[in-house]
């Protein structure tokens, strides 16, 4: 299965209390949907894997993909520290219907090149689904080289893309250039989202983008028009996209930030976070909101939230 596009890694929400909100998780995704995003991507760093017990995030992904129910498809992140969980997580994945895993490397400790292509390896003989490889520096401490991602595509087939959130542009040009030399089919996404347009000037299969998660008919307009050759639209699209990336300067873990736009957006209810994540600056809210405002983005009469 080929995927493209806008594929947004969705928080997570909770009621105020702390506890998982099923039902405001899956009014939350009617809206992606809605918005015309070509996929979406659960339990992804942004979808606050790490604050859930397993229990939690197999119910979460259940009920999530069994609601979604085929409409767009469906990626499902497996990180975890240990291996015999990660392929816990993708053998659930896949009996729920998933239609790919997303895999970060294991982080705390550094692996060697042989650790991690054992590490890959293990999780696609696992699996009959497609693996796409998460490579996010900042947070599992080390980058998948592409020589490393080169010999995984072509030693194992369904591993078959890529999430490069990684700032240094170069590597994604040279991830693309060296992979798809042996697998032309090899998607990679970006992640940071001032990266859509330019990734899609040099081949990339679209991006699963945060600001995505709450704004996401920006990056889905940009995404189509330069699909359709309208590059003047698209930079415009980039302008507002460029700016919304402000979100991650307002928390030190900007999932939260996330979560509170999708609130301001969407629900009248306030965000619920756990601990720790439950402190965070008094000033988010008030902040979140003039982001939403500068983008003309309605969030109702007063600043009330709709």
């Amino acid at each position: 299965m080929r995927f493209h596009g806008i594929i947004p890694p969705v928080v997570t929400l909770f009621d105020e209390e702390g506890n998982l909100d099923l039902d405001l998780n899956k009014r939350y995704l009617d809206e992606l949907i809605n918005e015309g995003v070509h996929g979406i991507l659960l339990m992804g760093s942004t979808g606050e894997f790490t604050s859930l017990t397993m229990e939690e995030r197999k119910l979460y992904v259940k009920e999530m993909t069994k609601y979604i129910n085929q409409r767009v498809p469906v990626l499902v992140g497996i990180g975890h520290t240990a291996l015999c969980e990660v392929l816990n997580l993708c053998t659930f994945a896949e009996e729920q219907g998933a239609d790919a895993v997303l895999a970060v490397n294991p982080y705390y400790w550094p692996l060697s090149e042989e650790q991690l292509y054992g590490f890959y390896g293990a999780i696609a003989e696992n699996t009959s689904l497609p693996v796409i490889l998460y490579n996010i520096p900042s947070l599992s401490g080390q980058s998948l080289s592409a020589d490393l991602v080169k010999k995984l595509s072509i030693d194992y087939q369904n591993i078959c893309g890529i999430k490069e959130t990684i700032s240094d542009f170069g590597h994604i040009r040279q991830m693309i250039k060296e992979v798809t030399k042996v697998r032309s089919d090899f998607m990679v996404f970006t992640a940071f989202d001032e990266h859509l347009l330019p990734g899609q000037m040099i081949g990339t299969a679209g991006s699963i983008n945060g600001t995505a998660s709450f704004a996401p008919e920006i990056s889905v307009n940009l995404y189509e028009e330069y699909r359709n050759g309208n590059l003047a639209k698209a930079v415009q699209q980039h302008r507002k996209l460029s700016h919304l990336m402000d979100i991650y300067t307002l928390c030190p873990s900007f999932f939260i930030a996330v979560k509170e736009a999708v609130h301001q957006r969407w629900f009248h209810v306030n965000a619920g976070n756990r601990p720790p994540f439950d402190v965070y600056p008094k000033e988010l809210s008030d902040k979140v909101a003039a982001l939403i405002q500068t983008i003309e983005m309605k969030v109702g009469s007063n600043n009330e939230r709709i």
